[in-house]
């Protein structure tokens, strides 16, 4: 995490073409060895890649090892749709056809699932929707504040709308219905974020709220805990099509209700969990509408986090998701097994 912001999508172009033909592209002795180490270990039922960005090692671990590959879905677009041409293309080429030797997909919501299929051309059989799941038990609700606490925890970045959220806190304190509100973010901080992080400072000390805003950098897990407990309201306003947000099931589990913008996954997951309000995605007045509704109305406030929490402690647990997880992985194998036979 240390290297985030390195490099970007945009100079990875023929490196991705290259990694995405597997055997074929340069890092062919690297997947060699790769197979050769597997060969070592216990035979496996089925192999599970964390990501389609690893689908040009398909084809040499079906041959090889005999067994089904599931492969997960969670975010890939975004980083084959910031390629450049002709690299972007051909990437998305590449991927579909690779995907070919894909006996199962795993995609974290049902937007997403739809998404992927229809641009890797993929079987709706073929893509399964197995939501993310958290370590509820380290969560616990806390006593709201006593003045309005908004918060974010994401990464500081543009992608994830901190601007906007930004904007809203500034045209929430001009309209002045909710007084004493204070803007709370954290996240991951890396040396590239830093200009946008300023410029967001800035708008805030030019509208006299940089005393009523926090800043907490690079949280270690227990503080984010602790930071998530010190909210009243939650909200990371983001830009792209997010495949799920697990950021909102932590915000859940701590009981808060959120804001999201109405696109991407948000929809489907407020409309699961009953756990918080739709906004206009990129529109700071429409989220300054709504979280000043919210905060005006404490008893909504306070269910729709009630809703989120039970949710979240009901359906939304690593140990829910492990469950389905292990449906897909069973029946990728059984799949392999009467295609065999």
């Amino acid at each position: 995490a240390k290297g985030a912001g390195m490099t970007t999508a945009r100079d990875l172009g023929e490196l991705t073409i290259s990694t995405l033909r597997g055997e074929e592209g340069r890092q062919a002795k690297e997947v060699e060895k790769l197979v050769a180490w597997l060969k070592t270990q216990p035979p496996a039922d089925v192999i599970s890649l964390a990501s389609v960005l690893l689908v040009g090692l398909v084809r040499r671990l079906r041959t090889e090892l005999g067994a089904p590959v599931v492969c997960t879905l969670q975010g890939e677009d975004a980083f084959l749709d910031s390629l450049v041409e002709p690299y972007r293309q051909q990437a998305w080429e590449l991927v579909a056809e690779r995907c070919e030797d894909v006996a199962r997909f795993v995609a974290p919501s049902r937007y997403y699932a739809e998404l992927m299929g229809k641009r890797l051309r993929l079987p709706a059989e073929r893509v399964a929707t197995v939501p993310n799941g958290i370590a509820v038990e380290d969560f616990t609700p806390a006593t709201p504040p006593v003045q309005p606490v908004i918060g974010y925890l994401a990464r500081m970045h543009s992608s994830k709308g901190l601007h906007t959220l930004v904007d809203a806190f500034v045209e929430l304190h001009r309209r002045g219905k909710v007084k004493g509100a204070r803007l709370h973010i954290a996240g991951a901080q890396t040396t590239s974020d830093l200009p946008y992080i300023e410029q967001q400072k800035q708008k805030l000390a030019a509208a006299g709220l940089a005393a009523a805003t926090q800043w907490h950098p690079n949280l270690e897990r227990e503080q984010k805990v602790e930071f998530l407990r010190g909210l009243t309201v939650f909200s990371v306003p983001s830009t792209y099509g997010e495949s799920f947000g697990l950021y909102l099931l932590e915000a859940w589990a701590a009981g808060l209700p959120v804001v999201q913008p109405r696109h991407a996954a948000f929809p489907e997951l407020l409309a699961a969990t009953g756990g918080g309000v739709l906004c206009e995605p990129d529109d700071a007045r429409s989220l300054a509408s709504e979280l000043e509704s919210l905060l005006l109305a404490p008893d909504r406030l306070r269910q729709l986090g009630q809703n989120g929490r039970q949710a979240v402690c009901e359906r939304y647990t690593a140990e829910v998701m492990t469950r389905r997880v292990e449906d897909v992985f069973a029946e990728a194998g059984q799949t392999a097994v009467s295609m065999k036979s």
